[in-house]
């Protein structure tokens, strides 16, 4: 290795050993346990420090030849700055001082160790108890921060609050079956009135102007550019969208009416639904249908599938029902040494008592073949087993890239129809409807962020085109507002990954298997890169 090469390890090891031995929680969510328990600094002199050593950072790798780097150093390049630019921006711009974000983080901590408590329930219970402990210091420190909160996040955050004696209740249940302490009422009393202060803090602020969660055309250009990998404009990102609603609509309607004529996707995948009478427990339906999708992905050779990794098929426990939806997956962090990931199954016919009440729950899953491809294997359990297994151990932190992880989840889906895997024609159906909110999403999430669309019309445009409910196109649009660039990554990685299967598969001689294990060895980084560097 040369010296320049080495001097680009040092930078990445440098930094990012110090920020996670300044970041306890974000090193407890990759997996380090060293900051277990804790959460991290809130102050502003923390977010200063962390920004002046992202901006040195950036001055070094300015320093760094390209030329002088590996194939894989040259990705981690382009991730690392990818990172850094987009933290750069949020500070600058003020998130900090805008976004009450605070409880959900506070209540994200606590749940991810009430799901590792399924399997490791003392480490879990005594992390838990820290967490509480910890919660009125971090929830003080940041409320200082909040400036004049955005209207759409302070919503979210009071929808949060409203929410979170159920939560409590939750925490409260988890730790008295798990070797309860005298002092666990105390901590969690003291944690909800830390919670009722952020709260009155954040409700007695004046709001931000309207909209003042889009972060503007410049930086979702640099976005779309740097962490999409892509050479779009943003009129070409438009004109992309538009031109796949227009050709997915066209699929859409070809499909419907063969299935039903008159009748809308809504009524014809309703009507399925309700002719679905799935036999047995609906544990034991999902386990048996993840053992089927995973054999016929084998049969096809679609991609190899990793060793060493597990995946339990577990029901949601009474204590996180209220907090998962049907179905959820939580990946093992990076480096925990189990890689096990955990594919939520909630079932609430269980405490149904008649039998056409628990057949009317179990009716809600259907299409969880779709469920099964895009969350376990091969979507995004697969992805994340073979992401936490790179040789490069900084690669396996880079996980923000949706262009990819969600693109190759779509992939998967698309995978199933094309390889019979899923041969339902109301699946096929529902499949081709997803991918027209996904098209959409394009349109909205560029919409947002460049200030083309206010967050009322954002909501009214998917109830206009998909036939959302008011209050589903909100669900959907908050979570827009707080991620630009992730809602369009879902169908532009879609399509990045068919464009270089037609040139590899289709062009090249290349076998599926060989595609998709390719893709797959490089990490979650946008396809262009893998593209550039990727190839011999």
């Amino acid at each position: 290795m040369n010296s320049i090469a080495k001097t680009f390890e040092s930078l990445l090891d440098d930094y990012f050993a110090t920020f996670y031995r300044e970041h306890p929680a974000d090193a407890t969510y990759v997996g380090l346990r060293s900051g277990e328990g804790r959460l991290n600094p809130g102050t502003l002199s923390a977010l200063r420090r962390q920004h002046r050593r992202r901006l040195t950072a950036l001055a070094k790798l300015d320093t760094i030849a390209p030329s002088a780097l590996s194939n894989e150093q040259n990705l981690d390049r382009l991730a690392f700055r990818a990172r850094l630019l987009r933290e750069c921006e949020e500070f600058e711009r003020g998130r900090h001082t805008l976004d009450p974000s605070g409880l959900d983080e506070v209540f994200e901590f606590l749940l991810r160790e009430m799901q590792r408590g399924e399997a490791e329930p003392n480490r879990a219970a005594r992390n838990i108890r820290n967490l509480l402990k910890e919660s009125r210091r971090y929830l003080g420190q940041v409320a200082k921060q909040i400036d004049r909160p955005d209207r759409v996040w302070r919503n979210i955050m009071d929808g949060a609050f409203k929410a979170s004696g159920s939560f409590f209740d939750a925490v409260a249940g988890f730790l008295q079956s798990n070797g309860a302490q005298p002092g666990d009422d105390s901590l969690i009393r003291l944690a909800k009135r830390a919670c009722g202060n952020y709260h009155k803090s954040i409700m007695a602020k004046r709001l931000a102007k309207p909209g003042s969660f889009a972060i503007g055309k410049n930086r979702l250009q640099r976005r779309i550019r740097d962490e999409l990998g892509l050479d779009y404009t943003l009129g070409q990102v438009e004109a992309v969208a538009l031109s796949e609603i227009d050709r997915i609509g066209g699929l859409l309607k070809k499909a419907c009416s063969k299935l039903g004529k008159n009748k809308s996707v809504e009524q014809i995948v309703e009507a399925a639904r309700d002719n679905w009478k799935p036999e047995g427990d609906l544990l034991s339906l999902y386990q048996k249908t993840n053992r089927e999708i995973v054999r016929r992905f084998k049969a096809a050779k679609a991609m190899s599938f990793p060793r060493g990794d597990s995946l339990a098929i577990t029901l949601v426990p009474d204590f996180m029902a209220h907090i998962i939806p049907m179905a959820a997956y939580s990946p093992p962090g990076p480096f925990d040494k189990r890689q096990r990931g955990t594919f939520w199954v909630n079932d609430l016919g269980l405490k149904k008592k008649s039998n056409a009440e628990k057949l009317a729950e179990r009716q809600q899953h259907f299409g969880l073949e779709l469920t099964c491809a895009h969350e376990a294997y091969p979507g995004h359990h697969l992805q994340f087993i073979f992401a936490n297994a790179h040789r490069r151990k900084w690669r396996r932190v880079f996980d923000e890239h949706a262009i990819f992880y969600e693109g190759w989840t779509l992939w998967c889906e698309q995978m199933c129809v094309d390889l019979g895997i899923i041969r339902s024609p109301e699946l096929k159906l529902q499949q081709l409807h997803d991918a027209l909110w996904r098209c959409h999403r394009i349109l909205v999430d560029l919409r947002l962020q460049t200030g083309a669309y206010s967050y009322a019309h954002a909501v009214r445009h998917m109830q206009k085109h998909l036939g959302f409910t008011k209050a589903r196109a909100e669900a959907d649009v908050n979570w827009y507002t707080g991620s630009p660039g992730v809602p369009m990554s879902y169908w532009l990685g879609r399509l990045e990954n068919a464009r270089l299967y037609r040139k590899l598969v289709e062009g090249r001689g290349w076998t599926l298997r060989r595609f998709n294990d390719w893709l797959l060895s490089f990490g979650t980084l946008p396809q262009s890169w893998i593209e550039k560097y990727g190839l011999d």
